[in-house]
């Protein structure tokens, strides 16, 4: 089964924006770390591994 992310509650409004929530894969994390010129264990930081009910309510994007 693969992994998904989603961020720590007090991340979540500068992880999104104004966007919708989703749980994102271990490849999309790493994409979304260079777009924001971030290190990829400092992103990892502040994200956790997702629930199955983040995954039921979010859905998942996959970066692969």
């Amino acid at each position: 089964m693969k992994t998904y992310y989603f961020p720590d509650s007090e991340h979540c409004d500068s992880f999104f924006g104004s966007g919708e929530y989703i749980c994102v894969d271990e490849a999309e994390l790493r994409r979304l770390a260079f777009g924001w010129d971030m290190e990829y264990e400092g992103l990892l930081e502040q994200v956790h591994e997702a629930s199955e009910a983040e995954i039921a309510e979010y859905g998942t994007y996959d970066g692969e």
